[in-house]
């Protein structure tokens, strides 16, 4: 029932971490999708406004007007209006005429011949570099800071820059005047390229992309597609100053870096707090389980001193009962040896009891250790006499050095130590049994059988206080699992160590004493 119960709890605990850590996946994943739409909202962004600003600034030079010589000289007006509608190549946005002003802008041929070599650089910049080179030119600068120049051969003056024929747009007196604006078919991409640059970096977007111009030919178009790699996202910019069935492509590689670097403090806050989910339910799985376990020690613990005790109780009240019962002439031979047994059973729940008191003093300061040398070879063959006596039908070996080293041990407690690790092996262990002492550097003491009972996840709980390798129901072999503790225990206090392999048909501890 206990153990269906654990499952339950475990089930419990487990579905509830699969809950936790799909709702956390849920929310990166998202974030990451929020990122992403974010993303690439931006980039749409940054080209349409690299577009705005590209066709900004050719309206700010693809502008010139001309007007009669006799206008007056304090003209500084720069009102702003509204962008001249734009036509493809040159639109003449305003014409007011008077007398044979016309025929006067058409004999300027260094304007018309700029007009039509000005597809590749803006047209004010051509014009005027052009303007300043030629000396033969009857054209002179008036103004180089407001970009203003006369004809004196035409008798005309030239505005460059939108903000200047704004200006005179707005002059109601003057009666000979041409505003000339110019749109392109082709695009700059360098330029345009230099905006999209500037405006993805202020948006710390670093991204890899291409650039296509369409130009509403189907054919050319579909040219232009073929011969291009594409990436594996595109936007198309929304400007409205593209011409009329004309488009601007961009394609960008795949934004996932940008997207975790922009989300990165989301998705690590996700990752903690899953990683604090998950160490919270295995550290209360684990104490769950660990009191489980203890809960089982204890049990098992309880019911293995009851049968201990129960033994020497039995029979020193066995012993007593013939005393009382069937010794009625008080013969002294009889009352002797019910004594005797009586004493013995005593002795020997004396010695049960004060070894479980000794092993509740392993962990504090009240056990002192009385270091002396110890000759380790009397000792050794001892316990294998005494061993063998009791277990007659084992095997057991003694293997020593030639030369043999004194140990500096508690001898108490050295005896002790070894007595239980060679009970194990009597109790648990095979028919054969070894003794091997090595004393080249440390002095080690192998205790080595055939038995190899003890399996692999076992091997690291045996030195566990209280702690016996289960076998069911079946009851066999007393004790009570303290035998192993009190020898690792004792040997820490040595400040030596003990060590345990295992292997098919092998049981061997190791110990290594100062």
């Amino acid at each position: 029932m206990k153990r269906l119960e654990f499952k339950r709890i475990g089930f419990l605990i487990g579905v509830t971490l699969l809950f936790a850590i799909g709702m956390q996946a849920w929310r990166i994943v998202s974030q990451f999708e929020v990122i992403q739409t974010q993303l690439q909202s931006d980039i749409q962004e940054s080209l349409d406004n690299a577009v705005e600003n590209y066709y900004a600034e050719l309206a700010k030079t693809d502008v010139v007007a001309l007007t009669d010589l006799s206008m007056p000289e304090n003209f500084n007006r720069l009102d702003s209006l509204k962008n001249p509608k734009q036509i493809t190549h040159i639109k003449i946005d305003r014409i007011d005429s008077a007398g044979d002003f016309l025929e006067r802008v058409t004999k300027n041929k260094m304007l018309f011949e700029t007009l039509e070599n000005s597809e590749g650089r803006g047209f004010d910049s051509l014009f005027w570099s052009e303007l300043v080179t030629d000396s033969s030119s009857s054209m002179v600068i008036l103004d180089s800071s407001k970009r203003i120049a006369v004809d004196k051969k035409n008798d005309l003056k030239i505005f460059f820059g939108k903000s200047q024929a704004d200006s005179i747009n707005q002059l109601k007196f003057l009666t000979s005047k041409i505003i000339i604006s110019i749109t392109r078919d082709s695009l700059d991409f360098e330029r345009i390229n230099r905006f999209l640059f500037d405006e993805l970096a202020r948006r710390k977007i670093d991204i890899d992309y291409r650039l296509l111009h369409l130009v509403g030919n189907p054919k050319a178009d579909s040219t232009l597609l073929a011969s291009t790699e594409k990436m594996p996202f595109q936007t198309v910019s929304r400007s409205t100053f593209l011409p009329a069935g004309q488009s601007l492509m961009m394609y960008f590689e795949n934004t996932a870096a940008t997207i975790l670097r922009r989300g990165l403090v989301e998705i690590l806050t996700s990752l903690l707090f899953l990683s604090i989910i998950i160490y919270a339910f295995y550290y209360l799985y684990q104490t769950i389980k660990n009191q489980k376990e203890i809960a089982e020690i204890k049990q098992d613990l309880i019911s293995n001193i009851t049968h201990e005790f129960k033994t020497p109780i039995a029979t020193t009240l066995s012993a007593i009962e013939g005393i009382e019962q069937f010794n009625p002439g008080n013969d002294p031979e009889k009352t002797k040896r019910y004594l005797g047994i009586s004493k013995v059973q005593m002795h020997k729940l004396n010695q049960m009891v004060e070894k479980i008191l000794e092993t509740a003093t392993l962990d504090t300061d009240q056990l002192v250790l009385k270091k002396e040398a110890i000759d380790p070879e009397p000792l050794l063959r001892q316990l294998v006499q005494k061993f063998q006596t009791l277990a007659p039908e084992k095997k057991i070996d003694l293997i020593l050095p030639a030369h043999l080293k004194p140990i500096h041990a508690d001898p108490f407690h050295f005896e002790n130590a070894l007595s239980n690790l060679l009970d194990n092996a009597v109790k648990y262990g095979g028919n054969e049994i070894r003794i091997c002492l090595d004393q080249n550097g440390l002095n080690k003491i192998r205790i080595h059988d055939n038995g190899g009972n003890i399996s692999l996840e076992q091997k690291e709980r045996v030195f566990e206080q209280f702690y016996r390798i289960p076998k069911g129901d079946v009851h066999d072999v007393k004790g009570f699992g303290i035998g192993l503790y009190y020898v690792q225990k004792i040997l820490e206090k040595h400040e030596g160590k003990i060590e345990l392999e295992t292997g098919k048909n092998s049981t061997t501890f190791i110990t290594y004493w100062p």
